[in-house]
């Protein structure tokens, strides 16, 4: 069947919206006639400003000033307007289905387990065994027949970007040397490492000549600054640098590609570093590797307290540990973490 014009609704999390470029890949080159139109958030969008594969991105501030049923409505006509004719609905939420729904598209293709599955014409079974990328993938090979399969996570950079990070890298003395990224942040409390460890990490790799830059939010330059000052006075300030809160996404996507190495726990900045196919050490606490958000590709390793039965508490973590102990992070020493990113440097 042909279609002209397609929409690609995915509104959840950074991480989410990189690892749905797969999708968008197979879905473009699988369909070359159509026209390929994706909501998503403001932030979304920064990740997928200037990926070819879409022709058009329409912006969905959920949480920001298009809040609300009023603003949602507005959305609905604003997608009806386009007159598409075929849905493709990662986002297991039931505002994604409604949005597709009442904008009267007449194929709408989604996961049988999405809480508005039954508002789709086809549903696609969701493969709990499967990284995410496949459930995705799933979504045009399953649910559209197509053949070719793109399975590389993409993010593409401007020439403004890369001048940026080639800029910030030398007005703070970085050279020829090995470039280590630390992303020690998160949006969910228990997926946050110990600073005390990132800092005996940073120390361990600084004495080998490396440099470390930390990334992060506005939310994390404080997370970052306690590396630092935690890290040994000998080497601090000459082999740290800190880019948390000073960098759009696109900016850290320019950083995080000219890194050797990166050590990161399961959030967005993860993701993004698999994207540039950067070795990267992933350190897991309270979720797991079969819920299939961890790093996709290859040359990564994953460090993680198996065994815990506790493990995974919930999909993402949460704020606190229910358990109070938080076994799952407090028991992976730094240790093991140097010895995962010496086997990647190796």
């Amino acid at each position: 069947m042909q279609y002209d014009k397609i929409i690609v609704i995915q509104t959840a999390f950074i991480g989410d919206v990189v690892l749905a470029t797969p999708l968008l890949e197979t879905l473009a080159k699988g369909l070359p006639e159509a026209q390929l139109t994706v909501v998503t958030t403001p932030q979304g969008k920064e990740i997928l400003d200037g990926n070819p594969a879409i022709s058009k991105i329409i912006v969905y501030d959920k949480k920001g000033k298009d809040k609300g049923l009023l603003k949602f409505f507005e959305m609905v006509e604003k997608i009806k307007r386009e007159r598409f004719d075929l849905a493709v609905i990662p986002h297991r939420s039931l505002r994604s289905s409604l949005l597709a729904y009442l904008a009267k598209i007449p194929r709408r293709v989604g996961f049988n387990t999405s809480d508005g599955a039954f508002l789709f014409t086809t549903k696609i079974p969701y493969h709990r065994d499967k990284h995410e990328v496949e459930r995705n993938l799933d979504l045009a090979r399953v649910g559209l027949g197509i053949k070719t399969i793109e399975r590389q996570l993409k993010i593409y950079l401007e020439d403004k970007e890369k001048v940026f990070a080639q800029k910030f890298l030398e007005e703070h003395g970085i050279k020829d040397e090995f470039l280590i990224g630390f992303a020690p942040g998160s949006v969910w409390g228990t997926k946050r490492w110990m600073t005390s460890g990132y800092a005996q990490v940073g120390d361990e790799l600084s004495n080998t000549g490396a440099k470390v830059i930390i990334f992060g939010s506005n939310d994390d330059v404080v997370v970052a600054e306690q590396i630092r000052q935690t890290m040994k006075t000998s080497t601090r300030q000459a082999s740290v640098i800190i880019a948390a809160g000073k960098t759009n996404l696109k900016e850290l996507s320019a950083l995080v590609a000219r890194c050797k190495l990166f050590v990161s726990n399961d959030t967005a900045p993860m993701h993004i570093a698999r994207a540039f196919n950067i070795p990267t050490v992933a350190i897991f606490g309270p979720t797991t590797l079969d819920i299939g958000f961890g790093p996709y590709g290859e040359n990564f390793v994953v460090v993680e307290r198996a065994g815990l039965e506790c493990r995974p508490c919930s999909l993402h973590g949460p704020r606190q540990c229910p358990k109070k102990y938080f076994a799952c992070m407090n028991e992976i020493s730094p240790q093991e973490v140097i010895l995962a990113c010496q086997k990647l440097k190796a």
